[in-house]
């Protein structure tokens, strides 16, 4: 599998070790910035057809699976546009995926996508069977009425929500007469040997949001999670090993917001970021250890066998 720089900001743009490697590996470089600012949080139809066009014809699906790096966690609402590359690319009848993020991202939103609300696109796709998040720490699986949650996903069973650790410290999150249980309350161990069995299909997709990431291991955009580097390898790795990856994506590093899309929807997007995200702007040293954190999510999933 080849990887690909999307560069939507300047998340990317400094980590010249990650682009050497792609590159040597056979992989590409988009540059798609005029196009960050309108795509950044929240996205339009409009700005969304440029996206796509640009893949089309900078990415198309018969160069094979690929896994891309988008940038800012403010662009998770691009993943659907992969995943739709990805599918067209492997032509398989059916694909699970697999969606490792400090938040469930299952908000209705529209006209448009947000980054917080991409995963009911994704789910509703024919050829997704299921999709699983996986390290959840967020508040927002607390109360997801008034956070305007897509439940028909779980009712549906289009979804499985796997928290880290549930808000109120509860052993499983329940919602609409499902219960799934928590990773801190299986153990990491037993979680890592549990979720390969949660997969109905014999194909996978991989989207990382790095906010799923301590502290210590990333800096992104928004809050983060416990789970560490090593126990999400520890959690992707057996996956690689029983099903076929067609494609996967990385998004969550930081970087200074420039917000697009007319006047109006830059003033909004402003709001919400100020509401929402930190207020601080992380070390350079903790934006430069987000580069080691790529290679790494590299070296394990672009070898994975197709």
């Amino acid at each position: 599998m080849r990887a690909a720089l999307l560069h939507l900001d300047a998340a990317l743009t400094g980590q010249e070790a990650l682009a050497e490697r792609v590159a040597q590996g056979g992989g590409r470089a988009l540059d798609a910035r005029q196009l960050g600012p309108a795509l950044r949080l929240w996205s339009r139809p409009p700005a969304l057809e440029q996206l796509r066009q640009r893949l089309r014809d900078d990415l198309p699906a018969s160069t094979g699976p690929a896994m891309v790096f988008s940038g800012s966690g403010d662009f998770h609402h691009i993943s659907p546009l992969l995943l739709e590359r990805a599918l067209e690319a492997a032509d398989c009848p059916a694909v699970t995926v697999l969606h490792f993020d400090n938040h469930p991202d299952w908000v209705q939103f529209g006209p448009g996508v947000h980054c917080g609300s991409w995963v009911g696109w994704a789910a509703r796709m024919p050829q997704v069977a299921r999709v699983l998040t996986v390290g959840v720490c967020s508040p927002d699986i607390r109360r997801p009425n008034p956070r305007r949650a897509d439940l028909d996903l779980v009712t549906e069973d289009r979804l499985e929500l796997y928290a880290y650790r549930e808000p109120d410290g509860a052993d499983a999150v329940a919602l609409c007469g499902r219960s799934w249980p928590t990773i801190e309350a299986m153990g990491e161990t037993a979680f890592a040997e549990f979720l390969a069995g949660r997969v109905p299909t014999e194909a996978i997709y991989i989207t990382i949001d790095k906010d799923v990431l301590a502290p210590a291991d990333a800096a992104t955009n928004w809050d983060q999670g416990r789970t560490s580097l090593d126990f999400l390898k520890r959690l992707i790795a057996p996956l690689l090993a029983s099903h076929r990856v067609i494609g996967a994506d990385v998004v969550g590093d930081w970087s200074a917001a420039v917000y697009g899309g007319g006047p109006l929807a830059g003033l909004m997007k402003r709001g919400e970021a100020l509401l929402d995200q930190p207020w601080s702007r992380p070390a350079a040293a903790a934006c430069a250890a987000n580069e080691e954190v790529n290679l790494e999510l590299l070296d394990l999933i672009s070898g994975a066998p197709r």
